[in-house]
């Protein structure tokens, strides 16, 4: 039996003549915490009765993550309480029955135990049955991770109730995220502290995982810093390490912090780690190292051969390093692409590909390759244009093999095979000529104004790169130079409503400096661009992401969406490039209120 992983508070629920106590897994009561809560024994068809279960904060897209629930831990103040519960209420999900009206129930099935809860349970907006799921596992953990969620818990359906860790109950997560001890903290540039030195227990000792440095505020780091300094100590709590760094602070290790990172690294230290927050519902010594599930290609091996799409590959120096500012590597490229290929792939179906190949990472040398080689595989989809062999890569198979021949990210037409001299979209690019961010959004937002006018919809994106792009679909009927010739018209209609703000020579020299560069020329049957949802071989390996429009506003930076980050933001906000594949739209309307704007000039 699968259930959801909620990402929250393990809470029990003792419920007693219409009372209701919650107790975590370190035994503190909690119920003052969630005021809201302390109705639910109305909807519990039971004198007495133990419930366990999770207390959650959910997203707007109903997804349970912990930073939501976190500020509720640790605020004591009653007034913010209620304050907090009025504004987001939390949710009690219940995932199993322990007692029930003088019957003690730990011993009988999981099964039978579930049956019995969904009975007493009456429908409340905040009170749910976490259910259970029944399928192939691999595939329920597949869809977990397309919905954003944490993972799963595997259960026997024989299993009786275990106060402890037990192997009949199996976490299965889909995110790089557990609870560490922390054991020290490093001064800093900050007048706070720098990091946190975090491990978890193994073999009786305290194992070092690494430091965390990134994702606190300062009102954490403040309150953070005055717990850790009543714990100063003189004895360091890990067992030696040489990758500890020098002149850490130790502390006393019964402090528990919630850390997402990208993986463990073959020596079991975090990589790319960020502090979520405290927990002060999970006692320090039982923190041990939690397994995440492993992506495609597992961290252990530096080749694998696995069969894709019924296609053997082999994926090879899955340890070289791409992105050597942060340590990237090749295996992390292709498991990103594996992940994002269900939102990648639309956008490239039935498009030829021209390759740009870094085989030695975003530094090393680059080449450009068009004509497809005879020796490929011939499982692989090649389209002949003008004597060019182009690749094609419509399914995962094709995506991850590319990726493999060091393809960081892809390039394709913007047309498709069966109707090459139509575009499916006018691309409006705007990059900066020595000019800031803020001054893209500003020019991207002015073009939005000039498409609601015409009656247009936009789709933009970042480009990966320091631009930004915006997709006007089409009906594929229009040809290249029709659809240049009204992209080129947008952009003489906004550089003469602000010339402060755009400049529009095709040649470098003409261009006016602190301006906005509309690249009306982009558009040709010949030419390529990068995708929406690919990662750029720039430094951070950031990805190209779409946006929605209430997104393009000042402080949006090009570099915040990266492949540490992005899928985490897809499985939040869904397909927002999806309306350039389903709503092609058509021109003749739009070219009669394009006149009547000209006119107003």
């Amino acid at each position: 039996m699968f259930e959801v992983k909620w990402d929250g508070v393990r809470g029990l629920a003792f419920v007693e003549n219409g009372a209701i106590a919650f107790y975590t897994r370190n035994n503190n009561r909690c119920e003052r915490q969630y005021p809201e809560l302390q109705v639910l024994p109305h909807y519990v068809d039971a004198q007495q009765a133990i419930l366990d279960g999770e207390i959650v904060a959910l997203n707007a897209q109903g997804v349970s993550k912990f930073e939501l629930i976190q500020p509720r831990i640790h605020t004591q103040d009653a007034g913010a309480i209620a304050k907090m519960a009025g504004k987001s209420p939390v949710h009690y999900y219940a995932f199993d029955l322990l007692y029930l009206d003088g019957y003690d129930l730990r011993n009988a099935p999981l099964a039978e135990r579930k049956c019995l809860l969904e009975r007493i349970i009456k429908p409340f907006p905040l009170l749910h049955v976490s259910g259970h799921l029944n399928g192939s596992g691999a595939d329920l953990l597949e869809a977990a991770r397309q919905n954003g969620l944490e993972g799963l818990i595997a259960k026997s359906a024989k299993s009786i109730y275990e106060s402890r860790r037990s192997k009949t109950w199996l976490k299965l997560k889909v995110t790089a995220e557990q609870e560490l001890v922390i054991g020290g903290y490093t001064p800093g540039e900050r007048d706070t502290f720098g990091s946190l030195a975090v491990g978890f227990h193994e073999g009786g000792k305290l194992i070092y995982a690494g430091n965390v440095g990134t994702g606190f505020t300062e009102k954490i780091l403040r309150e953070l810093l005055t717990q850790m300094q009543t714990r100063i100590q003189d004895k360091m709590p890990f067992a030696p390490d040489k990758m500890i760094p020098k002149g850490t602070v130790w502390v006393r290790p019964d402090l528990v912090a919630q850390v997402k990172f990208a993986e463990w690294t073959s020596d079991r230290k975090l990589r790319a780690p960020v502090y979520l927050g405290l927990r002060a519902d999970v006692p320090a010594a039982d923190i041990g190292r939690e397994t995440a599930v492993e992506g495609l290609l597992p961290s252990d091996k530096k080749e694998v051969v696995t069969t894709i799409n019924g296609h053997s590959l082999k994926f090879t120096n899955l340890d070289k390093v791409y992105f050597p500012e942060h340590g990237y590597t090749k295996r992390d490229l292709l498991n990103y692409y594996d992940a994002v290929a269900p939102l990648l792939l639309p956008h490239l179906k039935d498009r030829p590909l021209s390759l740009k190949r870094y085989p030695n990472g975003i530094h090393g040398e680059f080449f450009f390759q068009k004509n497809t080689p005879e020796n490929y595989p011939s499982w692989l989809r090649i389209e002949t244009i003008d004597k060019i062999r182009y690749l094609v890569a419509d399914d995962r198979a094709s995506l991850l093999y590319l990726t493999n021949l060091g393809c960081i990210d892809q390039n394709p037409a913007m047309s498709r095979v069966g109707s090459l001299e139509n575009p499916d979209f006018i691309l409006i690019d705007l990059d900066p000529y020595e000019c800031g961010y803020d001054k893209i959004v500003e020019a991207a937002l002015l073009v939005k104004s000039k498409l609601d006018a015409m009656g247009l919809t936009g789709y933009p994106k970042t480009t990966g790169g320091d631009g930004l792009h915006i997709y006007v679909p089409l009906e594929p009927h229009y040809s290249f130079e029709q659809a240049r010739g009204f992209a080129e018209v947008i952009a003489r209609l906004v550089a003469a409503e602000r010339p402060d703000l755009f400049t529009t020579p095709r040649s470098v020299e003409k261009r006016v400096k602190n301006r906005v560069y509309f690249d009306y020329m982009q558009l040709g049957e010949t030419r390529t661009i990068s995708a929406p949802y690919v990662v750029r071989a720039h430094p951070g390996a950031p990805v190209a992401t779409p946006l929605a429009w209430d997104e393009v506003k000042p402080g949006l930076e090009p570099g915040q969406f990266t492949i540490a980050n992005a899928m985490d933001r897809f499985a939040r906000v869904g397909d927002l490039f999806e309306g350039v594949l389903k709503k092609p739209q058509k021109l003749e309307l739009a070219l009669g209120k394009l006149e009547a704007l000209l006119r107003k000039r």
